[in-house]
C-alpha cells in the first residue's frame, strides 16, 4: 500500500513538473525548477550552408552541473541510409539522468526533432542503468557520466542534412530539473570525415549498451552470448514476475531490470528483483504495481535486461503459463541462523574481554535475592538488544540514503574509535578499583528503594559487549547479516533481533534459572585476582583500538597519546594502591615481558616458522582478469586493520606453511582489498559477491575465473584446496 501511495505521488508530482515544463515553453507562466532552453545556437530557422559535425559541450547557465554534446561520428551507412551519432551527457556531483525506464521517480531523456530537415528518424540505444535507492524511492538511470549512441536515419543522402530540435534533460539529486539544450547540426553525408574522439565516445557507449537476444535466437545457440536460455511467468495472483535466466559462465551479482514498449503497462513499476542462484541459472522474482489498478502482463511483450559481471543482455520474452518455482531463502531457517551467529559471538576474541565482567557480575551475584538475579542479568540482555537494534536502525538510515552498508563500518570512523578507546579504558580503571562513580544521593536512594543495584550499569555492560563485538565476523553471521542487508526492513529488523538474543543467551539463561549464578564459588580475595587479570584484558583492548588511530592521526601522536593514558593508568595507580603496588605493577610487567621473548625465542621452533611478509598487490578486477587470462592464480584478501577475525586467518593460515609457500609459487598473485578506512570500490567489490563486513577471501584462476569464495575463518586445507581447484589442475 505504501509502495502504490509513493508511485501515485511521485506520478503527480511529475506530471505537475511536466504540465509547468510545456508552460514555460510556450510563455504562459513562470517556472523555477524547469529551465527553458538557452541561447546555445542561432534562433534563425534558415538552413546554414557551413557544415557543422558537433554543437560543443552545451551547458545551461541556469543548471551548471549538467552539459551535453552532440558529434557525429562520420560513419555512416549508404545502402541503410544512416549516420551514425553520439550523444554524451556529463553530471557533476551527485547528480544522475535516468534511463528509458526511470523506475519509481523521474523523466528519461528525450529529443524532439520535428524541426530537421532530411532525416525521417532519429532513434539511440540505452546503456545498462545502475539502481539509485534514495529515502525509500528507487530510479535507475546513470551518474557522472553517460554516451548515448545515435542512429539518424537521412531521407536522401545526397541532399544536405539539418538535424535540429530540442533535447530535453531530467536530472536529480535531492531534488530534480528539467533542462532544455538547443542542438542544431547540418551536414552533407558524403563530405563527413572520422572523428576519433566522437567514434571511442560511441563505441564506449555501444559497449555499455546490453546486447539484445530472442528466445529463438538463444534456443538455436546463433548468438555469442553466454546466455543458453529463458523464459518468464507471470503470477496473476500475487501480481509477480519470475524470470529464469541460464549463464554458462555461472553468475556473481547480477541484476534484474523489467520494462516495456507496450502503452497499456506505461504507468506499471517493477520493484528490485528477489534472486536466487543455484549452479547457473538465476531466479528471480519481481513485484509489479500500478496506481491504475491491478496490473496484468498476459501475453505482453517485456523486455528483461540482466547484468553481470561481463554480461549485460537485453532479452525480449512473452510470459508464459508454465510455472517457475521460486524458493527463496526461510525468514525462519535466517532467524535461526542469526540465533546461532550471536551465540558464537560470545567466545570471538572480541567479546572475550567482556567476558570477564560477565563472570564477575555473576560472582557478585552472591548475597542478593534472585528476584534481583533476574532484573539485573535481564538488564544486561536488554542492553544487547538494545545495541543491536541501534545498529539496524544505524544501517537502515544508510540504505535509505544509498550509502555503503556493512558489518563493522562503525570502526572505520576515527570518532566512533575514541569513544570506544575511552569507554575502554573507564571500564578498565574502574575494574582495578582506581576510580568510582559517586551518584548523587537522592539518586543512590531512588535505586536503592528501586532494588536498583545497579541495573543501569549491567545495561550498559550488554550493549558495550555488542559494540565490542562488531570487528568480528562469527560463523553463521555473515550469511545472517547478508540476508538481512539485502531484505525488506522488517526482515533486517527480524534478523538483528535475533543476532541480539543469540548472543544475549548466556545471560537470559541465568536470569531464567538464577541458581546458576548461586552455585558459583563464593567471593573472596581470590575474585581480586581474578578481576584484576579481566581488567588488563579489557586494558589490552583499549591499547588495541588505540593503535587503530593510527591510519587517522599518524604514528607519533597514536604512541604519544598511548603514553600519556599508561602514565594516567600508573598515577592512579600510585594514589589509589600506593607506591609499593605500582612498583610491584611496574615488576610484574617487566617480568612477564622478560619470561615471554625468553619461552618465545626457545619455542619458536616448536609452534611457528619466522616468515616474511607477504606481497600484497592492491585489489583492481581489471588486473584479476588479465592474470586469469594469462594462467594465473589471484588469491583476494579484504581485510581491515580493526577486523580481529582477519587478523587471526592472516597469523594462523596465510603467513604459515604451506600456505604461505603456495601463496608465493610462481603463478600466483596475491591482492589485498584495505577497509580499514570507508572505500567506495571495496565495498562495491564485497557487495558483488553479497558480502557486507570483513573478512572476505576469494581464489580466482583459469579453473575458477568466476572464483571461489572462501569460508569466514580459514583453515589450511580449504586455501589450498581452492587454490588446486582455481588451477584447473586434477
Amino acid at each position: 500500500m505504501n509502495s502504490l501511495f509513493r508511485s501515485i505521488l511521485i506520478t503527480f508530482l511529475l506530471s505537475v513538473s511536466l504540465l509547468s515544463h510545456a508552460a514555460v515553453k510556450f510563455g504562459s507562466v513562470p517556472e523555477l525548477s524547469n529551465i527553458a532552453p538557452a541561447e546555445f545556437s542561432s534562433a534563425s530557422a534558415k538552413f546554414s550552408p557551413v557544415s557543422q559535425t558537433s554543437t560543443g559541450w552545451l551547458v545551461n547557465p541556469n543548471h551548471p552541473p549538467v552539459s551535453v554534446q552532440m558529434q557525429l561520428t562520420g560513419q555512416s551507412d549508404p545502402l541503410l541510409k544512416t549516420v551514425d551519432a553520439v550523444l554524451q551527457v556529463k553530471l557533476e556531483g551527485d547528480w544522475k539522468t535516468y534511463w528509458r525506464s526511470p523506475g519509481e521517480g523521474g523523466v528519461a531523456p528525450s529529443f524532439d526533432f520535428s524541426q530537421s530537415d532530411n532525416i525521417s528518424d532519429f532513434s539511440w540505444v540505452w546503456p545498462a542503468p545502475k539502481r539509485y535507492p534514495v529515502l525509500g524511492v528507487e530510479t535507475l538511470g546513470y551518474k557522472h557520466e553517460v554516451n548515448f549512441p545515435i542512429t539518424l536515419q537521412v531521407q536522401n543522402p545526397a541532399e544536405p542534412v539539418l538535424l535540429k530540435g530540442i533535447m530535453t534533460m531530467s536530472s536529480c539529486t535531492n531534488i530534480c530539473v528539467l533542462t532544455d539544450y538547443d542542438v542544431e547540426l547540418n551536414f552533407n553525408v558524403e563530405d563527413l570525415h572520422i572523428d576519433n574522439d566522437a567514434l571511442f565516445a560511441f563505441n564506449q557507449g555501444i559497449g555499455a549498451v546490453p546486447m539484445k537476444l530472442d528466445q529463438q535466437a538463444v534456443k538455436d545457440k546463433t548468438t555469442s552470448s553466454t546466455v543458453s536460455a529463458y523464459r518468464s511467468y507471470w503470477d496473476a495472483e500475487n501480481q509477480t514476475l519470475l524470470v529464469q535466466v541460464d549463464n554458462q559462465s555461472g553468475w556473481f551479482s547480477p541484476d534484474v531490470f523489467i520494462d516495456s514498449q507496450n502503452s497499456e503497462l506505461a504507468e506499471v513499476s517493477y520493484s528490485a528483483p528477489e534472486i536466487k542462484i543455484s549452479d547457473k541459472q538465476l531466479t528471480a522474482k519481481i513485484t509489479t504495481s500500478s496506481w491504475t489498478g491491478p496490473v496484468d502482463l498476459a501475453d505482453k511483450s517485456i523486455n528483461i535486461t540482466v547484468v553481470d559481471k561481463d554480461l549485460a543482455v537485453e532479452l525480449s520474452t512473452t510470459p508464459s503459463v508454465q510455472a517457475i518455482v521460486f524458493e527463496s531463502s526461510s525468514i525462519v531457517s535466517m532467524f535461526l541462523i542469526a540465533l546461532l551467529g550471536g551465540l558464537i559471538l560470545n567466545i570471538m576474541p572480541c567479546v572475550l574481554p567482556v567476558l570477564g565482567m560477565k563472570l564477575s557480575s555473576v560472582i557478585s551475584a552472591h548475597g542478593i535475592e534472585r528476584s534481583q538475579i533476574r532484573k539485573q542479568f535481564f538488564a544486561s540482555a536488554a542492553g544487547i538488544l538494545t545495541s543491536f537494534w541501534l545498529l539496524a536502525g544505524f544501517l537502515l538510515i544508510l540504505k535509505f540514503s544509498g550509502q555503503a552498508l556493512g558489518w563493522g563500518i562503525q570502526f572505520q570512523s576515527p570518532y566512533f574509535i575514541t569513544v570506544m578507546v575511552v569507554i575502554t579504558a573507564l571500564f578498565a580503571a574502574n575494574m582495578l578499583g582506581l576510580f568510582e562513580i559517586q551518584l548523587p544521593s537522592g539518586m543512590q536512594t531512588w535505586l536503592a528503594t528501586k532494588g536498583g543495584h545497579s541495573y543501569l550499569g549491567h545495561y550498559m555492560q550488554g550493549m558495550f559487549a555488542t559494540l565490542l563485538a562488531t570487528p568480528c565476523s562469527a560463523p553463521f553471521l555473515g550469511t545472517a547479516v547478508a540476508f538481512a542487508l539485502g531484505a525488506s526492513n522488517l526482515e533486517l529488523l527480524t534478523i538483528f533481533s535475533a543476532l541480539g538474543l543469540g548472543m544475549a543467551f548466556p545471560w537470559i539463561l541465568i536470569a531464567l534459572f538464577p541458581a546458576i549464578a548461586l552455585r558459583l564459588p563464593k567471593p573472596g580475595k581470590w575474585m581480586n585476582s581474578v578481576k584484576t587479570l579481566f581488567a588488563l584484558m579489557i586494558l589490552i583492548t583499549c591499547y588495541w583500538l588505540l593503535s587503530l588511530l593510527t591510519v587517522f592521526i599518524g604514528t607519533g601522536i597514536t604512541l604519544l597519546t598511548g603514553l600519556v593514558l599508561t602514565v594516567i593508568l600508573l598515577v592512579l595507580i600510585a594514589r589509589k594502591r600506593g607506591k609499593k603496588v605500582l612498583i610491584t605493577v611496574l615488576a610484574s610487567l617487566l617480568a612477564a615481558s622478560v619470561s615471554g621473548m625468553i619461552i618465545a625465542s626457545l619455542t619458536t621452533s616448536k609452534w611457528v616458522q619466522p616468515l616474511a611478509q607477504l606481497d600484497w598487490t592492491v585489489l583492481d578486477t581489471n588486473v584479476i582478469d588479465q592474470q586469469i587470462k594469462q594462467g594465473n592464480i589471484v588469491f583476494v584478501d579484504v581485510t581491515a586493520d580493526w577486523c580481529i577475525t582477519c587478523k587471526a586467518n592472516k597469523i594462523g593460515v596465510l603467513l604459515q606453511d604451506p600456505v604461505y609457500s603456495a601463496l608465493q609459487g610462481e603463478q600466483v598473485m596475491t591482492m589485498k582489498g584495505d577497509w580499514t578506512v570507508p572505500s567506495q570500490d571495496v565495498t562495491d567489490y564485497l557487495q558483488s559477491y553479497g558480502r557486507f563486513g570483513v573478512p572476505f577471501n576469494i581464489v580466482y584462476g583459469p579453473g575458477a575465473p568466476q572464483g571461489l569464495p572462501l569460508a569466514t575463518i580459514l583453515t589450511t586445507d580449504e586455501v589450498l584446496s581452492a587454490i588446486q581447484q582455481a588451477r584447473g589442475s586434477k
